[in-house]
């Protein structure tokens, strides 16, 4: 059954011009691929490392860079700024995968001989703790576990500006044919000249949207939350309105959202970046477990799992995404969602959620009648992330 959008008579006071006025704008950035291919991959990682190779895109929208880079490893950082805040007002789970996906996809790169490439296949993320809120910087460190001539394995560990291990992923990567002799590659031969580009800071760098009085404090249940989205009555969270993600439809047990494939996202090899896809993907699972939470339900993102089943270009044609519940139970809600770019299935995720109940709803100490004995309390420990 299709999903369609909830209607009412309060018009949409978001409109796209308002929000995604930077994703209007020229692109910043470059692509270093594939020329960039003629070096042997540490190479290609140290031309990203000390400037001789342009960040692309997404990386000047979003601010991810690399901070550190050696054979079999790689760091990169992300500023935790207001910009990445989901709706329950952290970081949304989404924005680590798109920075542990670079650490782990580098990592792997930097052992590949020259002329060979590779490309994401699958995803997978733990989240540990309570999701980090914004201020300082999010950091990440990729490492290869196994490399051979078909697959790389990756792992990464994220942390917060505390230090504390935030999240936990691995990575598969195929490992792609060389690139034949023949095709001319004209690596960078020294450092790109500063950027020429006017209109001010990079859009990561510019003022967020006003954060601390949209769902989180809103005494409705879920689904009413997203409906109330939909109608303009709420604001969109910081990150969807920096990368352009927009909820269209929601009912019980079923979100989903769009996301033009905007040249903004593109990442080193000119093609949408796969974290990015991860990120769209989240949101519409995450979604769709809201919509079935009553007031004061605790959401705790768990982990994901995301599979991607083929390049997208950034052509602007809208990727959609339809998120939906498999399974709900007291303590967990398992999600899945797809993503569309046209009649193509791009990307595939599924993700557990953990559930707390509301306050009214939690069990206290009780007395056994005719023992005398008192039961020991269940302890719940409600947390929010997005």
């Amino acid at each position: 059954m299709p999903m369609t959008a909830a209607t009412s008579s309060t018009p949409n006071v978001l409109a796209p011009t308002a929000s995604l006025g930077h994703l209007r704008e020229p692109v910043r950035g470059g692509v270093a691929y594939p020329a960039l291919a003629a070096l042997p991959g540490v190479d290609q990682v140290r031309a990203f490392l000390v400037g001789a190779a342009p960040a692309p895109p997404v990386a000047r929208l979003t601010g991810r860079r690399i901070i550190d880079a050696s054979f079999g490893s790689a760091s990169y950082a992300l500023p935790a700024s207001d910009w990445m805040l989901g709706p329950q007002g952290v970081v949304h789970p989404g924005v680590l995968a798109v920075l542990a996906h670079i650490a782990m996809f580098t990592a792997v790169v930097s052992v590949l001989p020259a002329r060979v490439p590779c490309t994401t296949a699958e995803l997978s993320m733990t989240f540990l703790g309570e999701p980090p809120p914004a201020g300082g910087e999010l950091t990440a460190r990729g490492r290869v576990v196994h490399v051979d001539s078909e697959m790389g394995l990756a792992e990464v560990h994220v942390r917060d500006s505390r230090d504390r291990l935030v999240a936990h992923g691995t990575s598969r990567c195929s490992v792609l044919r060389p690139i034949d002799e023949s095709t001319e590659l004209a690596p960078p031969g020294q450092s790109p000249a500063a950027d020429s580009e006017s209109g001010g800071p990079d859009p990561y760098l510019r003022t967020p949207p006003a954060v601390g009085s949209g769902r989180p404090q809103e005494p409705r249940a879920g689904l009413e939350l997203l409906r109330a989205q939909l109608r303009g009555e709420l604001p969109r969270p910081p990150i969807d309105q920096l990368t352009g993600m927009r909820l269209v439809a929601a009912e019980r047990g079923r979100a989903a959202f769009t996301l033009p494939a905007s040249p903004w996202l593109r990442n080193e090899w000119g093609t949408v970046y796969g974290g990015i896809l991860m990120l769209l993907a989240k949101s519409a699972a995450a979604a769709a477990v809201q919509s079935t939470a009553v007031h004061g339900t605790g959401l705790s993102a768990r982990d994901v799992k995301a599979n991607f089943l083929r390049p997208v270009p950034a052509d602007g044609r809208e990727l959609h995404a339809t998120g939906t519940v498999l399974h709900r139970d007291k303590h967990q809600a398992i999600a899945t969602a797809e993503i569309l770019h046209g009649d193509d299935r791009v990307a595939v995720l599924t993700g557990t959620t953990a559930l707390s109940p509301p306050p009214s709803a939690r069990p206290t100490r009780r007395t056994r009648r005719g023992f005398g004995a008192a039961l020991r309390p269940q302890l719940w420990t409600p947390s929010a992330t997005a």
